[in-house]
């Protein structure tokens, strides 16, 4: 693959990355809702950079979020704060996304933001945000995906008989 050619797959990558947060940028100014929650950037590349993962499907993303966010919830009520209830709570999120197949790796920060909280759940902003997110992953997966041809590997050479 010639590096022009990876470049621009990155630069491609990059300004879809930059794109969508932008848009959601601008969702959060027009709504007044704090939306750039720090989960969702990485989500945004995960959806963006690799559209047809398992992870970046929308039902999935969907789901892994809901799932975190209740199991931290639940959790910060009865777990006091200390550094102990959020490694377990972010474990208990990790162990139940795997155990459901629902799978998306930036929806595990979600113990961490809501057991570091100052107050309560920002319930409205995490809702737009996801709903923004699985937009674009839907819009992601219908997007022309980059074809990058890898170098023909050498023909192996045989032993001499």
């Amino acid at each position: 693959m010639s590096l022009l050619l990876l470049l621009a797959h990155r630069l491609h990558n990059a300004g879809l990355v930059v794109l969508a947060v932008g848009v959601l940028s601008l969702i959060a100014h027009i709504s007044s809702q704090p939306l750039l929650l720090a989960p969702f950037a990485p989500s945004i590349l995960v959806i963006l950079t690799q559209p047809r993962s398992p992870g970046s499907a929308p039902n999935v993303l969907i789901a892994a979020y809901v799932v975190a966010a209740v199991i931290s919830v639940l959790l910060k009520d009865v777990l006091p704060p200390e550094w102990w209830a959020v490694a377990l709570t972010t474990g208990g999120a990790m162990l139940a996304l795997e155990a459901l197949d629902i799978l998306h790796p930036p929806a595990v920060a979600v113990p961490i933001l809501v057991m570091l909280g100052n107050g309560e759940f920002p319930l409205p902003a995490f809702t737009i945000g996801v709903v923004a997110l699985a937009i674009m992953s839907l819009l992601g997966r219908r997007l022309p995906q980059w074809k990058v041809q890898t170098a023909a590997k050498a023909p192996t050479p045989q032993p001499a008989e």
